[in-house]
């Protein structure tokens, strides 16, 4: 017989695993696009005005937390 619960409860993993591998996927694309890591690049736009780097870093930073918020979840 199919349990709904430990049903929903896979669902719900698979879910997270999608969007850490978005997530991930997103991170990667900056740091190909950058040729840095977050760090590197966070000094490098805090220390000179560039809208397009400073739209990146936004974004970029977000993608982080939420990696980080996402990990925390599955610990």
């Amino acid at each position: 017989m199919i349990n709904i619960h430990e049903s929903f409860k896979d669902f719900e993993k698979l879910i997270k695993l999608y969007d850490l591998h978005i997530i991930k996927e997103k991170i990667s694309l900056f740091e190909k696009k950058y040729g840095k890591n977050f760090s590197d690049f966070e000094k490098e736009v805090l220390s000179k005005e560039d809208f397009e780097k400073w739209d990146d870093y936004l974004e970029w930073k977000a993608y982080l937390k939420s990696l980080k918020d996402l990990e925390n979840l599955s610990e």
